[in-house]
């Protein structure tokens, strides 16, 4: 009951301390007051009837709150003949009880309204005048008269004053209605900015005019440290570990210049070099000057090491351009020179057969003869590789073009100190496909395993039949292994684990897509610290052209 109390409204209390304060006031002063005996008794009668009925009402309002309102319609005549009878008892016109009436119009005409309460007001007054029976002469007639009007001077004026508060109360509830919709659109705004600050790739700080951090997004706070360690401090020190402002400092010339800012540089941290790209833009107050700036900054390794794979796949485009041609240029003189070995020994054998040749020029004849044809073979390998020409597929001798290939890199694994091991077998079915673009991968992936395979260690490449319709080439190292989270990573374009410069990261994800148009598969095991296989997988030829 109590707690039910409480959620009353300011009116609805005051009700409820009228009714306390009409039953024990009215109570002493009819028990301090000279009343006719036979009175009494029924006085005691109608404050007991008023303490019953006036029970009854709160228990209701407690079950059913939310009919408050005709709870007190309900019990507005019972108040009224109480209040008449308490008058009527206690002398009539003469009687003090008369200003209950007061404080009942002032009441109800608050609570319910204009009309409701001149019509409380005037339902008083009546009966007030017949509480005295009607007894009006000319001495209380100008006293009868001011009380009357007083009581509806009352119920206009409460009525006038409910109706005040009920439109400023309506109005108010607009305004917070209005205020509502407002802070919900502002809600939602803040929601879709923090979207858009944390979906941007790039990371957001906002500093004062003392260079100090007012505010990061999460970006920066991945990127550096939790808010909570680089607020107020210099981005210089936070950020970029340095004591002074940094030279050219964009920040000071956006608070100088008022212009947008921008800055490349780069960064070590952690043993990696971390390139930057940095946009300052000033923020003006109300007053038209300048008090904050937002830097915007990107991270752009990424975009810093794809130029760089570019410059670096550009050169090496000009070198196999360039070695093409001296493998073309060389070439001429070493078909020179085969024609003329061939001539000396066909000379030796046609003018000096009786003569018995040195053993040891015979041996250096063929010698020169066999190095000759390797030469011949590398330069025509290069060509093969280096030459830009129609995608054409054929019969391919998966075993035979793995050799070539070898003999491009035996040289590279010699000046290494590693050994390049070969278990091929000779007869297994012919292959559908373009050579050069295989001659591509087979070289693409025997450098990678040279590259990471420690000197003294070896290579060894096998081929042999996976089944019936597919032949199979491993190339086995016996490097530092895959880390198992990269291996997903290496077929991607320009992904790559060595030095900035050795290597563009275009290498195995050329070859995925020669395999793959070559409907074969290309596939990597791996283990740390104990060596990469390589699997190329190739349908085997079925007698027709693709």
């Amino acid at each position: 009951m109590p707690n039910r109390i409480k959620n009353l409204n300011s009116v609805d209390q005051l009700f409820f301390l009228m009714r306390i304060l009409a039953f024990i006031g009215g109570l002493l002063w009819v028990f301090l007051s000279p009343v006719i005996k036979e009175n009494l008794i029924l006085i005691y009668y109608i404050f007991s009837f008023f303490f019953i009925y006036s029970g009854l009402l709160y228990f209701l309002i407690y079950r059913f709150p939310h009919r408050i309102s005709n709870l007190y319609v309900s019990v507005l005549f019972l108040d009224l003949i109480f209040i008449f009878l308490l008058v009527y008892l206690t002398g009539g016109y003469h009687s003090d009880f008369y200003l209950a009436f007061f404080i009942f119009i002032a009441l109800h005409s608050f609570y319910f309204g204009l009309k409701f309460g001149v019509g409380v007001a005037i339902l008083s007054s009546l009966l007030y005048l017949g509480s005295g029976n009607f007894e009006i002469s000319s001495f209380n007639f100008i006293q009868l008269g001011f009380r009357i009007a007083l009581f509806n001077l009352i119920g206009v004026s409460m009525g006038l004053v409910s109706k005040k508060e009920s439109l400023d109360k309506k109005r108010i509830q607009n305004l917070n209605k209005e205020l509502e919709l407002r802070h919900i659109e502002l809600e939602q705004e803040r929601d879709k900015l923090a979207k858009i600050l944390t979906g941007i790739d790039a990371g957001m700080v906002l500093l004062n005019t003392d260079f100090k951090i007012l505010w990061v997004n999460k970006i920066i706070e991945n990127w550096f440290k939790p808010f909570e360690q680089l607020k107020d401090q210099t981005c210089s020190n936070a950020l970029w570990e340095t004591k002074d402002i940094c030279q050219n400092c964009l920040v000071q010339n956006c608070f100088e210049n008022g212009a947008i800012e921008t800055f490349e540089f780069d960064r070590e941290f952690s043993g990696k070099q971390k390139y930057y790209r940095i946009t300052a833009a000033p923020l003006y107050n109300e007053g038209g000057k300048i008090d904050r700036v937002l830097e915007l900054i990107q991270d752009i390794s990424e975009e810093k090491e794809l130029q760089l794979n570019f410059i670096h796949t550009s050169k090496l485009a000009a070198v196999g351009e360039l070695a093409s041609g001296v493998a073309h240029e060389i070439n001429n003189p070493l078909s020179s020179i085969a024609i003329c070995v061939e001539e000396i020994v066909s000379t030796l054998n046609d003018n000096f057969k009786d003569v018995n040749i040195s053993a040891e020029v015979d041996d250096c004849l063929k010698s020169i003869k066999n190095e000759i044809q390797r030469c011949k073979r590398i330069t025509t390998g290069l060509l093969n590789i280096g030459r830009k020409s129609k995608q054409r597929f054929s019969q391919v001798n998966l075993t035979q073009l793995i050799t070539d290939v070898v003999l491009l890199v035996r040289h590279k694994a010699l000046k290494e100190n590693k050994k390049i091991n070969l278990n091929l077998i000779d007869k297994i079915p012919l292959i559908t496909g373009e050579s050069d673009q295989i001659s591509q991968v087979l070289l693409n992936v025997l450098l990678n395993a040279l590259d990471f395979t420690p000197r003294g260690k070896e290579i060894t490449i096998s081929n042999g039949m996976e089944n019936e319709n597919t032949v199979y080439l491993k190339i086995i190292d016996q490097g530092c292994g895959i880390p198992p989270r990269n291996l997903d990573k290496i077929f991607n374009p320009f992904f790559t684990t060595k030095p900035s410069g050795k290597g563009s990261g275009l290498g195995l994800a050329i070859s995925y897509r020669i395999i793959e148009a070559h409907g074969g598969k290309i596939k990597v095991e791996s283990q740390l610290d104990q060596g990469t296989t390589i699997i190329v997988q190739l349908p085997v030829d079925n007698g027709n052209q693709l």
